[in-house]
């Protein structure tokens, strides 16, 4: 897997693989969603990472600011940009795009 640099954390959603990744690291086509939470690195994490994870086509990254206690959700990557983007702040409801049917409060991550 490539590194994309460093920021407080990063998480990645996997599909089940039956070697659980001990074989090989995951690869952009095994990720349903990538999360990045990030403090003092989220310029950094915006404009340098997120666009690396679309030319990696990576579906849906979500970028969690925690100083403005905002998640950033990034998705549909066509040609190196993410054509869908949106801000979610508190009481605003999310879902992953590969689990729809699973609704997550913004104000539960904060």
């Amino acid at each position: 897997m490539v590194n994309f640099g460093s920021s407080i954390s990063t998480l990645a959603l996997l599909k089940p693989r039956t070697d659980f990744y001990r074989n090989s690291h995951p690869q952009p086509e095994d990720i349903f969603l990538l999360i990045e939470v990030a403090d003092t690195t989220i310029k950094y994490d915006r404009e340098v990472k997120i666009p690396l994870y679309a030319e990696a086509n990576i579906p849906e990254v979500w970028l969690v600011d925690v100083n403005q206690e905002i998640i950033e959700v990034y998705r549909n990557p066509v040609n190196g940009v993410y054509l869908d983007v949106q801000k979610l702040v508190k009481n605003q409801v999310l879902s992953i795009l590969a689990f729809p049917d699973v609704n997550i409060n913004v104000s539960e991550i904060f």
